[in-house]
C-alpha cells in the first residue's frame, strides 16, 4: 500500500516546488492549469465587461441625478405666461402659481388646471381648492410626494405654493 503522506522523491524538503515538468497535481495537472490560466483574449473580454458596466452605472446616476423635478416639469407642459405667474424656487422644490383675478393678471383657468393635472392633484385637493373664499385664509393639502397651501381672493385670484416633500 503507498502511503500518501510520504514525501515526494521528486521533490526535495528544502525546496517544496515541484521539479520541471510536474505539479502538485502530477504530470497530468499541467495540461489542465494551463487550459484553466485566462488567456489574453477573456481577460480583455472580463476587463472591458467590468468597464462597460461601471459606466453604465455612472450614466444611470447621472441621468437621474439630472433630471428636472415634477414642478419643472408640469412648468414646461403648461408653459408660465410670465415669469410672476409660474415661479420655481428652491432649486426645483418649489412652484408658486399666480391665477387671473378680477384686478390681477395671471394663469388662466385652462393653464391652472394643466398645473392641477400634471401635478396628480387628487380630486378632493381640488374640491378644497375650488370651494376655498376669502375669509377662509390659507388652506392646505397634501398628495402623494407633494404639498401645497393657497390664498384666494377674488381680487387678486388663487396664489398657490407647491413643494415637493422629502
Amino acid at each position: 500500500m503507498t502511503d500518501l503522506t510520504a514525501p515526494d522523491p521528486n521533490e526535495s524538503p528544502e525546496d517544496p516546488r515541484p521539479t520541471i515538468g510536474t505539479s502538485a497535481n502530477g504530470p497530468e495537472g499541467d495540461a489542465s492549469s494551463a487550459s484553466t490560466a485566462p488567456t489574453g483574449k477573456r481577460r480583455y473580454l472580463v476587463v472591458a465587461s467590468a468597464v462597460a458596466i461601471l459606466l453604465a452605472a455612472a450614466a444611470s446616476i447621472l441621468f437621474l441625478t439630472q433630471r428636472d423635478s415634477p414642478l419643472e416639469e408640469a412648468r414646461q407642459t403648461c408653459g408660465a405666461g410670465r415669469d410672476d405667474w409660474a415661479m420655481l424656487g428652491d432649486d426645483g422644490n418649489s412652484l408658486t402659481l399666480r391665477s387671473v383675478g378680477k384686478e390681477r393678471t395671471g394663469l388662466k383657468l385652462e393653464q391652472l388646471q394643466c398645473y392641477l393635472t400634471e401635478l396628480k392633484v387628487p380630486d378632493a385637493v381640488i374640491a378644497e381648492i375650488e370651494g376655498t373664499r376669502a375669509l377662509d385664509g390659507r388652506q392646505s393639502g397634501e398628495w402623494e410626494d407633494m404639498g401645497a397651501s393657497w390664498i384666494y381672493h377674488p381680487d387678486n385670484g388663487l396664489q398657490m405654493i407647491i413643494t415637493l416633500s422629502d
